[in-house]
């Protein structure tokens, strides 16, 4: 009988710490899973506010997808996170002209979201994505995005 305690007790002891494995691994993918399935809109681009009216978005799919409007053109990539550390890939954009300065905004867009190397979500519900020199894309969720 006391085996049969014994193996029950360290039985016990193994779930709880499989369980504690599992929550510990659900916390350090959470960033990735708030970004995934978001929309965002973006108010600032390297400091310099968007253009009134100029449509710059961001959006992550569950799929590791990343889309949206650069000011003229759409783009879409891939996207992967590790911590809050980003990475964009295989991006590509449409190559529609319109006026000078939208053009100016959506290289700017397209350059500091390239090098965009890690994001931060903060209490009032922006999302941060910064490079390696500072340089900072903020914005704002989209209605209907997770939060």
């Amino acid at each position: 009988m006391s085996n049969a305690k014994n193996i029950l007790a360290m039985l016990m002891v193994t779930g709880s710490l499989w369980g504690c494995s599992l929550n510990q691994s659900k916390e350090a993918e959470e960033p990735q899973m708030n970004l995934a399935g978001s929309e965002w809109q973006v108010e600032s681009i390297g400091g310099e506010t968007v253009i009134p009216g100029s449509d710059v978005t961001i959006g992550f799919t569950d799929q590791g997808r990343v889309y949206g409007g650069a000011s003229c053109n759409r783009y879409q990539g891939g996207w992967s996170t590790e911590d809050n550390h980003l990475e964009f890939s295989h991006m590509a954009a449409t190559r529609m002209a319109c006026a000078a300065e939208l053009m100016d905004q959506e290289d700017r867009f397209l350059k500091l979201l390239g090098e965009a190397e890690v994001y931060e979500l903060e209490a009032d519900g922006k999302l941060i994505l910064e490079t390696a020199s500072g340089q900072m894309i903020k914005a704002t969720a989209t209605a209907g995005s997770p939060e």
